[in-house]
């Protein structure tokens, strides 16, 4: 009885905190719902289940092995952000509209982790992504433009996805994710679910909206948007998509070459950034093209798909944590001026996520080599190594804006130090869904990590003292192309980089050679040539 009390809690109560945060002067009480939803994912037994036959056309929850995971690294993520929320100075981030809306996208997140039924994920999906809108928004026009396109591809994914339950829910006759399985799943409700939660986990062509939110929005609700709220389209397709469905073996190449795509594009675009934050945006990018792609594996290879499933979460779990405490981390150093143990703590998090022996990082990998049996061993060695690129100039490019007294205004917290829940937060991302013991050396990673580092001070040095100007493009890429393109005379080259032109050039520092951070022609062509070879090696079986 109490497990089942418990479970109603998870998604109920931030909802009804949400209606009350307007009426309390304090918002410590915010902290219950997130502890609540720890205490689920520890105290209720694995496949607990409770149906509400009073609630809509009556609502079937469950908290299985996948579910557990995700609730309790996401509740995680939303305490610790809960904190930075409450001590915040910002007078936006302070306002109880905000405040509301953060626990209403918490209850979202919450009520679609637990839902065992179509009706429920869907609620939970559209309330955290509505939600989100308000948290994204800040009064200047950059920001006001992001969370509008933020929420047009918001309406776009939910209307898929809507369209998708009622093509399965005529084809099978019910609403409950367990009677999806072992049945042929209609094309064409494939192509909305691969469109709707594709959107969430921004394949190539529906990414632009991350890297111009990312970059607009307040820090802390990025946190939450990379992390719990992104990975709510990888438990989208897991629950609509299951491995034991007929016919998808198909759409499981076409998801594994986008996901391909789209670690070539994020990756190649991250390193043409010239902000921290939109470094990590495009790095998200590029992971979730990892995740899809072996997603797009358990597909289309369903014998295996349950350790492939498995390892996936794993991995998608980790990346949960280390991004979503980046994002946090580097809020705290740019409101700090550039404290040199956060900038420590950042680099502890970035060899975490390029995986690093010992790490979270090299752990995930390694399960998902062993799951899919070495099948894409080639294409985790591409993403390794260009994780390590990436998380170079991530750390290059903040120090040196630090250097230089770059400042970009966010909100800051009180004198109480509640940075003290990110460092508590730091082992548990190092570590991530893995026991410090379970973690093997690879030698192969160490030297892999080796080689990317050295490429990419060689290619930054040599072309500091070769050119003056550097390539770069804006975050939201073609989202300023097709903005800029007109019916005569196009103009997409400028060289003010405050423009919302495709390529420009950064303006010279005072002082400081004109080079920029970023890693520019010489080394993207490299990078281009090296993986053009490896993904040439990578034919699915």
């Amino acid at each position: 009885m109490f497990a089942d009390y418990l479970l109603i809690a998870t998604p109920l109560l931030p909802l009804l905190l949400a209606l009350l945060i307007p009426m309390l002067r304090s918002a410590h009480i915010m902290i219950l719902a997130p502890v609540t939803a720890l205490l689920a994912a520890l105290l209720i037994p694995v496949n607990s289940s409770i149906y509400l036959p009073w609630l809509l056309t009556g609502v079937y929850w469950k908290l299985d092995s996948i579910s557990q995971l995700f609730l309790f690294f996401s509740a995680l993520i939303w305490l610790v952000t809960s904190l930075y929320v409450i001590y915040a100075h910002d007078d936006q981030v302070k306002r109880s509209i905000y405040r509301c809306l953060f626990m209403l996208a918490m209850a979202g997140n919450m009520l679609l982790i637990v839902a065992a039924d179509m009706t429920s994920f869907y609620l939970g999906f559209a309330m955290m992504g509505l939600s989100a809108y308000g948290i994204i928004l800040r009064p200047s026009q950059r920001a006001r433009r992001a969370a509008r396109i933020y929420l047009g591809f918001t309406l776009v994914g939910e209307l898929a996805l809507f369209i998708a339950m009622l093509i399965l829910f005529s084809s099978s006759d019910s609403i409950l994710f367990t009677d999806l399985q072992q049945q042929a799943i209609p094309d064409l409700a494939v192509a909305f679910l691969l469109l709707g939660f594709g959107i969430k986990l921004a394949l190539p062509g529906l990414h632009p909206w991350l890297p111009l939110t990312y970059t607009a929005a307040p820090l802390i609700s990025v946190a939450v948007l990379s992390g719990p709220m992104m990975k709510a389209g990888l438990l989208g397709w897991i629950r609509f998509l299951p491995s034991g469905a007929e016919n998808l073996q198909t759409w499981g190449g076409v998801l594994i070459w986008l996901g391909v795509a789209g670690l070539l594009l994020g990756s190649i675009l991250a390193l043409m950034q010239y902000r921290a934050s939109a470094i990590l945006a495009y790095s998200s990018i590029a992971k979730m093209g990892l995740v899809s792609s072996l997603f797009g594996y358990s597909l289309a290879h369903p014998e295996q798909a349950e350790l492939v499933i498995a390892a996936l979460v794993l991995f998608a779990m980790h990346h949960l944590l280390v991004k979503s405490a980046l994002f946090i981390g580097l809020d705290d150093y740019q409101q700090r001026r550039g404290q040199s143990r956060i900038f420590f703590g950042l680099v502890v998090l970035s060899l975490s996520l390029i995986g690093l022996p010992f790490s979270g990082g090299s752990a995930a990998k390694s399960a998902l080599d062993l799951a899919t049996d070495g099948d894409l061993g080639l294409l985790l060695m591409l993403s390794g190594f260009a994780t390590a690129l990436m998380m170079m100039h991530f750390l290059t490019t903040l120090r040196t804006q630090t250097m230089t007294g770059n400042h970009i205004p966010g909100h800051s917290v009180s004198r109480m130090n509640v940075n003290l829940a990110w460092w508590l937060l730091l082992p548990i991302a190092w570590f991530g869904p893995f026991m410090p013991g379970s973690i093997l050396f690879e030698a192969k990673s160490l030297l892999l990590i080796a080689i990317a580092i050295a490429l990419f001070f060689y290619i930054r040095q040599g072309w500091s003292r070769a050119s003056t100007l550097a390539l770069v493009f804006q975050p939201g890429d073609i989202y300023h192309l097709f903005k800029n393109v007109r019916l005569t005379n196009p103009v997409l080259v400028k060289r003010d980089h405050s423009s919302s032109a495709l390529f420009t050039w950064p303006q010279p520092r005072p002082g400081k050679s004109s080079s920029s951070p970023s890693l520019t022609i010489p080394g993207l062509l490299w990078f281009a040539v090296l993986t053009l070879l490896i993904i040439s090696l990578l034919v699915p079986s």
